[in-house]
This record gives C-alpha cells, structure tokens and sequence, in this order.
C-alpha cells in the first residue's frame, strides 16, 4: 500500500506505525528464539562503529540520559550480526538507563584488541578483537546478585523481564567474544564486549533506506502460508515481477521442473525455509538444483535460529530474506540476485 502513488500522508504515517510494530514483535520473537534453539548469528562484515552509534543514539533518544562517545575513527570491522550485536548494546544501554532513573551520562567507549595468546578467564581465543565498554554511573550492582545477572528470568526491577542481559551473554558467546562486568554500588557498572574483529576485511555498506529496485521476469514463490503467498504476489508486482505462487517444497519443484521443460524457465525462486508436515525449503532446493544448477534460489524464514540461514550459501540459496518481509529489503535481494536486468529506482 505504501508503495501505491497518491497515498495519503496520513494512511502512509499509520502504515509505517504498523511496520515498526511488526519488526518490534520479530525482535522479541528472535530474543526468544535465541534461547529456545540456538539463535545462529548471520554474519557479515560490518562496521562496528557504526553499529554502536546507531543503537546508542536510538536507545537513548527522548530519555533523560546522555551518550558520551569514545569511538576512534580506525576501529576494525567485525564479521558479525549486525542485528544481533544492536540487540546487545541497545539491551545493556537499556539497562544503564533504568540503573540511572534520575538520569545521568552512559560512558561508551571502543578499542582495537589483538591477544598475542589466549584469554583464560575470558575463555577467547588469541587474535584480533574490539572492545566495547558500557559503563553508567548509577546505582551498581550488589556483589551476592552478580553471578546471576546473566541468568535467562533474572531480574531485580519491577519492569524488567530478565531478557536483556542473558540475551547479550548469549549472542555474544555464538559470536566466540566474551561479556565481562565490573560494578561497585553508588558508584556505577561497565559491561565490556570482546567482539572478534576483521582488520582487513572490506566493510559491506548499508543501502539507502529509501531506496528500491524495480526488475522484471518471472517468480517462483513457495510459501505454504495463503495470506503470505498472496502479499508476495502483490508485492513482486508492484516491483515489476510476474509470481507463480506455490504452497510446498514437492509442489515447487514440479512446477519448476514444467517451465524448464516448455523453455520458460524462472527468473528466480523465493522459498520459505520451514513447510509444516511439507517438504520445505532446504530439500526442495537440492532436487531444484539437481535439475538445473544455475537456479537463483532465495531462502525466506521467520526462524532467525536455524543453521542453514546463518551458512545458506552452503545448501545452495544465492541470497536470504527474513520474515516478516520488508519491500525494500525484498527488491534489493532480488536486484543483488538478477543484477544485469535490475534498474534503481527512487
């Protein structure tokens, strides 16, 4: 609807209010995910800097605590979860908020760290590493509750949920870093974050938000769920793309296999990963390669956990899109997967 021309300002503002609510209820489910089965981060190379600057500043935007910086301009990237590691700092911003309810200023700071040999206490390994330090100057933490801050439930405010911090421990220990903690009561704590780090990696630059890409050629869609199927169908045709909408894994690749035989082969696929009682994604995939090993396949779930996102190019997928679908992500996949017959557009 949003991207129909003529909309109204005011439909278009509760539109967006919308999305917003929807990619606050899939970070919520994946915190939960991480837990539950394994939250597998997917990885690229990303700036950390950037990172931190956006979670800090949107964390602490309209509350009464101040973000002070120590960001040095040569900090190394890392190959990491973007989406994770600003659930991580955002929690442990978070956190130093409600430990400074009369306000206050979150000291946050940065460092490129190479470990000649291996941490013992921090249990990492010897290389390259950034060093991440939150540090609030509220009320501390008492020293018979430490060791459990960590813990999945555990909290000590009547808010909390007991998520924040176990999440950070979690996604950071599936990033092989290390969480340490420091705090002394009235007078303060500082988390610090051992990220492993790419030095010489090329950083992989995030696209305009406002930017869409229009394409054109036929879509093969399998989706066991109707409303998706269908949102797909309008969403690939507001993009310039023609969709076959298919409901299983066993389904698809028939269908996929008809056009290859009557020479009007699909541009591309779209698959959801995850087909109750069907065959889904990752099976489907390997009979469709079977029968034609150039197929552009593209995996789609909503389970942020399982292993074959974090490594999809390994089962065979050229690009991945996360559940529930952003347009914008959406057309940019499918640019980046039929790149000589895509053309930008505002």
């Amino acid at each position: 609807m949003m991207l129909k021309p003529g909309a109204d300002d005011l439909l278009n503002a509760r539109l967006e209010m919308t999305e917003s609510a929807a990619m606050e209820a899939r970070k919520l489910t994946q915190q939960l995910l991480t837990f539950a089965k394994g939250g597998a981060p997917v990885r690229q190379i990303a700036s950390l800097r950037q990172i931190i600057l956006e979670a800090a500043l949107f964390t602490s935007r309209g509350s009464n605590v101040r973000c002070d910086f120590r960001l040095p301009d040569d900090l190394w990237p890392g190959d990491v979860d973007s989406g994770q590691i600003g659930q991580v700092l955002q929690n442990l911003i978070i956190n130093a908020q409600q430990a400074m309810p009369d306000g206050g200023v979150i000291h946050i700071g940065a460092a490129n760290v190479e470990l000649r040999q291996p941490d013992t206490t921090l249990r990492l390994a010897a290389g390259p590493y950034v060093s991440i330090t939150v540090r609030d100057e509220g009320v501390g933490i008492p020293d018979e509750i430490r060791s459990r801050i960590f813990d999945l439930y555990f909290t000590t405010k009547p808010e909390g949920t007991g998520l924040g911090l176990a999440t950070a421990h979690s996604i950071i220990a599936r990033h092989r870093g290390a969480i340490d903690v420091e705090s002394a009561l009235k007078k303060g704590t500082t988390f610090t974050l051992y990220i492993p780090a790419s030095p010489t990696a090329a950083i992989v630059r995030k696209e305009e938000d406002r930017m869409h890409y229009r394409g054109a050629g036929r879509i093969l869609v399998m989706e066991d769920e109707a409303v998706v199927r269908n949102m797909l169908a309008d969403l690939l045709r507001l993009c310039g793309y023609t969709a076959t909408l298919t409901q299983d894994g066993a389904e698809a690749v028939r269908v996929y296999g008809q056009a290859m035989d009557e020479g009007t082969p699909y541009a591309a696929v779209l698959m959801d990963l995850t087909v109750p009682g069907g065959m889904g994604g990752r099976e489907a995939a390997s009979h469709i390669l079977e029968k034609d090993p150039k197929a552009k396949i593209i995996v789609s779930s909503g389970y942020s956990n399982d292993p074959v996102l974090a490594n999809y190019r390994e089962y065979g997928f050229v690009g991945i899109v996360p559940k529930p679908y952003k347009t914008k992500q959406l057309s940019k996949t499918l640019h980046d997967t039929l790149a000589e017959t895509q053309t930008e557009i505002a």
